[in-house]
């Protein structure tokens, strides 16, 4: 359990482990946003795409051939059913708790608090215009 102390991210919890097993192809229209560098597309937990980690995936285009992938669970009391990261819907330029209201940049970064650690990040492979996202 988390606890209330001065102890940094020792004191928090971590994210527990899911496997993370998806494939997507770039051309599909649904993954049009990833067409755009800084482009962001959330992926479900099951799905057609395989499996999602704990609570999804947020795919995020660097640039046509650098993407990162990372948990949309968030690291402060990811155990909370409301801990879930999404794209900020306002300004689309970073991501958001909305349960703690931590922010974190489109690489996965601590911008706000009260989250201590980045986001959990997946393995991404590009071939051709198949994305491979593994833990």
């Amino acid at each position: 359990m988390a606890s209330c102390s001065s102890g940094g991210s020792d004191a928090e919890p971590l994210i527990p482990y899911a496997p993370v097993n998806l494939v997507i192809d770039l051309t599909n229209q649904q993954y049009r946003a990833l067409r755009f560098d800084n482009g962001v597309v959330a992926l479900p937990v099951q799905g057609p795409a395989g499996n999602g980690g704990v609570k999804g995936v947020l795919v995020v285009r660097q640039n046509a051939s650098s993407y990162l992938a990372f948990e949309r669970n968030c690291p402060y009391h990811p155990y909370d059913a409301c801990s879930l990261v999404s794209l900020d819907r306002s300004s689309r330029l970073f991501l958001r708790d909305s349960c703690c209201d931590s922010r974190f940049s489109l690489t996965g970064q601590v911008i706000g608090g009260p989250a201590v650690r980045p986001l959990r990040a997946y393995a991404t492979s590009l071939q051709g215009t198949q994305l491979s996202i593994i833990n």
